[in-house]
């Protein structure tokens, strides 16, 4: 038996939680990431937890709107078109990049959750994240979010027991 099986989710939960609404702009939110130090946070809207959002995720929809608008671009970059004729060369399309400062936290976040109970066994939180391919599991009474435990809060846990 080690030291830290006996220990609960509300044991060793991050309690001063920050989060995001879904009606807020994606890059105030991952300025907020960087600025804390984060890579994560959950969702809530009005004290209900709606889902949660990563560093990852918004990384996600920049990558996909800057290759959108390659596609775009090397598309409207033929010079030969259906109608037969020559076309000058198109300068690069830049509809969906510039679409990335009116996206909201809604458009990134996933909203299929991995919660446990204050009362959770660690060992069980540690096993949930494997199981669920996840960083952070968001520690919940009903359907609040009261904590969050990042796989570098379980890392930490094993590094000074």
């Amino acid at each position: 038996m080690t030291l830290h099986s006996s220990l609960l989710a509300g044991e060793i939960m991050t309690k001063g939680l920050i989060c995001a609404t879904p009606q807020q702009q994606l890059s105030e939110v991952d300025s907020m990431l960087i600025e804390h130090r984060i890579s994560g946070v959950p969702v809530v809207d009005h004290g209900k937890l709606v889902g949660v959002v990563s560093r990852s995720d918004i990384a996600r929809v920049q990558v996909l709107m800057t290759s959108l608008d390659g596609q775009v671009s090397d598309q409207m970059g033929w010079s030969d078109q259906a109608d037969g004729f020559q076309h000058n060369g198109a300068t690069d399309f830049q509809g969906f990049r510039q679409m990335i400062d009116r996206l909201k936290v809604k458009d990134a976040m996933h909203d299929q959750l991995v919660t446990c109970l204050p009362t959770t066994p660690v060992g069980e939180v540690a096993s949930l994240m494997i199981r669920q391919h996840v960083h952070r599991i968001i520690v919940v009474e009903g359907d609040r979010p009261v904590g969050i435990i990042s796989s570098l809060d379980l890392a930490k846990l094993l590094a000074v027991s």
